[in-house]
């Protein structure tokens, strides 16, 4: 009887200090999101990044650059891993959100840009080349960009709209996006961006 009791307080403690999971995006006890009207943070990119990214995003080859160097009115920032389920199930809509930006022509003004939390260059490709995702993707191994994002759960959204040399924070949302579209149209509103 004292070994079961001493296994169900260690599964509760187990419990209690793992990360949660919301309905649809894994969470971190330590998440603190950029706040809506506050400024991006200028932050370096180490990537790598193919030249197709580099150029899709309007930064030099082969090099590192800084997020507020990305050519665009407005970015959507997903940050993700490929080790989070709900990112998996979240990335047809990715692919979607892609695409209807491609197809409304879009591209000069809005970029989808995905960071892989704690993820290196080639467990990035993995899950670009799983899910037949075009968009950017950058790696970010040691959880450098991340801590500066607020150690958000995952799938998490940033939708950020040029202010001057850099970007503000608009909208931030936790968890998979059940329409790519209906997600773009509120992501363009808030970024003052027409073209549904």
């Amino acid at each position: 009887m004292t070994l079961r009791i001493h296994i169900l307080m260690l599964l509760c403690c187990l419990l209690l200090h793992a990360p949660a999971l919301a309905a649809d995006a894994s969470v971190s006890p330590s998440m603190k999101p950029l706040a809506e009207g506050q400024a991006f943070p200028d932050l370096a990119f180490k990537g790598p990044i193919s030249d197709a990214e580099a150029k899709e995003l309007g930064v030099a080859p082969g090099k590192p650059f800084a997020f507020k160097d990305i050519k665009a009115q407005a970015v959507i920032l997903v940050v993700f891993s490929m080790y989070c389920p709900f990112c998996q199930r979240d990335a047809p809509e990715l692919a979607k959100m892609h695409q209807i930006i491609k197809d409304r022509g879009l591209s000069g003004k809005v970029k989808l840009v995905g960071l892989g939390a704690g993820n290196s260059a080639f467990e990035v490709n993995v899950f670009r080349e799983k899910f037949a995702l075009r968009l950017p993707l950058i790696p970010d191994q040691d959880f450098s960009v991340y801590k500066a994002l607020g150690q958000v759960g995952t799938p998490y959204y940033y939708v950020l709209a040029r202010s001057g040399p850099g970007f503000t924070v608009v909208e931030g949302h936790l968890g998979c996006v059940s329409s790519a579209e209906a997600f773009l149209n509120q992501a363009l509103a808030k970024a003052g961006i027409g073209g549904k």
